[in-house]
């Protein structure tokens, strides 16, 4: 089968990497018309001998998209595109047009966007609450009860008796220790309670009060019969 009977108008071309270079517009024996963009078309006459494969959807090139976008290939052959070498789809038969409806376009996506707004909430400085603490010196007195020792001597009768040898006129001194109970005082810290700090919410209603003004009418009758009203 020829190759250019399974070419379509509309038929996506492809490079030899796989890149998409257009759709197929015409064709003839030279060389087919690639329509490539959408907003801004640009065509190629890219020569029919550099068709590698092709079926009735799709056309692949022996070269790469670049290689033939880079080729020179944008500018439009002198001496052909006359209406009598076109060929329509499945046709063997010279001397037809194609039609522009029959051309399929490329479809492009144009992203539409809208800004929105967003509302947050921030925390302001309001101010701030101090609370510190300080340490004061005051004098503190307890009662301790303390026990100490004394020496009472107290003379008692002779009962008598007498006294055994050798324990008498003798010389001596004797000590009797005496004790007492002394107080050390020693500190120690103690929690007497916790301060609870706590930050409550409340709407009060508040009045405010300025001077205003309104305007007040004095009606004046100097008529005859005002006067005798006033009287």
């Amino acid at each position: 089968m020829d190759i250019q009977q399974t070419i379509n108008p509309g038929a996506t071309v492809y490079g030899a990497d796989g890149e998409k270079v257009g759709t197929v517009g015409t064709y003839n024996a030279s060389y087919m018309v690639v329509g490539k963009g959408f907003f801004f078309p640009k065509d190629y006459y890219i020569p029919v001998n550099f068709i590698a494969e092709s079926s009735p959807d799709a056309v692949y090139l022996s070269v790469t998209k670049d290689d033939a976008l880079n080729q020179g290939w944008d500018q439009e052959p002198v001496d052909t595109m006359t209406t009598d070498t076109y060929v329509t789809p499945g046709s063997q038969y010279a001397g037809s047009v194609i039609n522009d409806d029959d051309i399929a376009q490329d479809t492009l996506r144009v992203p539409v966007h809208e800004e929105r707004l967003d509302a947050t909430k921030r925390r302001a400085d309001a101010g701030e609450v101090t609370i510190s603490k300080q340490v004061v010196q005051e004098q503190e007195t307890i009662e301790v009860p303390v026990t100490e020792e004394r020496v009472r001597v107290e003379w008692r009768e002779p009962t008598g008796e007498a006294t055994a040898e050798g324990a008498v006129f003798e010389e001596g001194v004797i000590e009797v220790p005496v004790s007492r109970e002394v107080v050390d005082v020693s500190k120690r810290t103690v929690q007497t309670g916790d301060l609870e700090v706590t930050k409550e919410r409340e709407q009060r209603t508040q009045k405010v009060s300025d001077n205003v003004r309104r305007e007040v009418v004095d009606v004046e009758d100097t008529t005859d019969e005002g006067q005798r009203r006033n009287r």
